[in-house]
């Protein structure tokens, strides 16, 4: 049986360097040699924190006529530990996953139709098996490997909770359902239901992997475009599987899922860090503290909750219609933004993050918010986003893809 090794996931027609992300849709790069500023199309709407990081390099397709812009942010060149080609295309996982993983998954289906519409429900594909059965399969592309670690997905998806929701009420008619994961990059030793970004999708992962069958594969992608499975060796020798019609042997290429860690999302217990943005300088009285100066800049915030972490997240967020209980209360009315960052564990990781923090050089406010431990501060100041700087991010997946996980 003759099988397709490589699927053309991009064209690579210039590169460029990354610049701002205005929306989710809209990237702006420039040329590096004249810094000539190029829009481009950004094909994968969620968080992708790690690839937009100025100066990131990236490489370009162009669009057909009729786009908004002339390009599209085709993929990343990223250093996440080793340089790795990084699709942007989440959309043509699919494609991908017709490509090099159904036709071994269900050697000889009889049928393999895209866009199957149920119910009011579309999935990605319906398969017919050579035995007749029915199975429904949903594509999802997962860009998010940092530690050895993939997680989906990088931000809330109530469209992926959906889909897992339907696929196992269809289980339950007949069905035979299933969520393939695309991993973009990486080659990781395994995935994990992102608990910190989506805990719904989490704990819907676990809830349901007795009716809905998970399967997770990597892609290796060279500068050109050109997407294969990858093994734990490398990318997979397809002559070596001698892959025949009765054998859809992918076991080289699967990454295994790991789903012991969604009672964490039931938990709702962990630490988190808040994100704020001062524009203008501010001199308040907080709390114990008095009367305190705070310039303008980002300042990032560590706390704790050992139960309702979501609701104290949200509760900080509030700047009015509430009493003002801890000293971030006091600060957070003064924010021109705010991001919250949960991070799920199984212990208090508050003090462990007001230490990574502090090794970032940023300007610890004394004693805020550490008047009940022996830390200096629970505080931070920095002069620009540390969200687009490559240090704060290796905190932030240390802790989410490790440290909270006890690995």
């Amino acid at each position: 049986m003759s099988v397709q090794k490589v699927f053309r996931i991009f064209h690579n027609h210039r590169e460029a360097l990354f610049v701002r992300r205005p929306n989710r849709f809209l990237v702006i790069a420039a040329d590096p040699e004249t810094g000539e500023e190029l829009p481009c199309h950004c094909p994968n709407p969620g968080s992708i924190a790690e690839f937009t990081i100025p100066g990131t390099r990236l490489i370009l397709e162009r669009r057909q006529e009729g786009g908004k812009t002339a390009w599209t942010a085709a993929a990343v060149r990223y250093d996440g530990g080793r340089e790795a080609i990084v699709p942007l295309f989440s959309a043509r996982a699919n494609k991908a996953a017709e490509t090099l993983v159904l036709p071994r998954l269900f050697p000889r289906a009889r049928r393999i139709q895209p866009e199957y519409t149920i119910g009011g429900s579309r999935f990605d594909f319906l398969v017919e098996d050579r035995n007749g059965d029915r199975h429904l399969i949903e594509i999802k592309a997962c860009s998010l490997v940092e530690c050895g670690i993939a997680m989906f997905p990088d931000a809330p998806s109530l469209r992926a909770l959906k889909h897992l929701e339907k696929l196992a009420e269809l289980s339950l008619k007949g069905y035979k359902t299933h969520v393939v994961f695309m991993i973009m990059h990486g080659n990781p030793g395994r995935l994990i239901p992102n608990l910190h970004s989506d805990p719904a999708f989490a704990v819907a992962m676990g809830r349901y992997a007795g009716r809905v069958d998970c399967r997770a594969y990597a892609l290796r992608v060279d500068e050109r475009g050109n997407a294969s499975l990858a093994s734990r060796e490398g990318s997979i020798n397809y002559e070596s599987l001698a892959i025949r019609e009765e054998s859809s042997n992918l076991a080289a290429a699967e990454v295994p899922i790991d789903l012991r860690h969604t009672e964490l999302a039931q938990s709702d217990s962990g630490s988190y860090m808040m994100l704020l943005h001062l524009a203008h300088q501010v001199e308040i009285a907080v709390g114990g503290l008095g009367r305190l100066k705070f310039e303008p800049g980002w300042y990032i915030y560590c706390g704790s909750a050992k139960k309702g972490l979501a609701k104290r997240v949200a509760r900080h967020r509030r700047k009015i219609g509430k009493a003002l209980h801890w000293h971030i209360d006091y600060l957070v009315p003064h924010a021109l933004s705010i991001k919250e960052i949960p991070i799920y564990s199984y212990r208090n990781l508050e003090c462990d993050l007001a230490a990574a923090l502090g090794s970032m050089g940023g300007k610890a406010i004394p004693r805020f918010g550490s008047t009940d431990c022996g830390c200096e501060s629970h505080l931070f100041r920095f002069d620009t986003d540390p969200m687009k700087k490559r240090a704060f991010l290796n905190i932030l997946f240390l802790f989410r893809h490790r440290k909270s996980l006890g690995l």
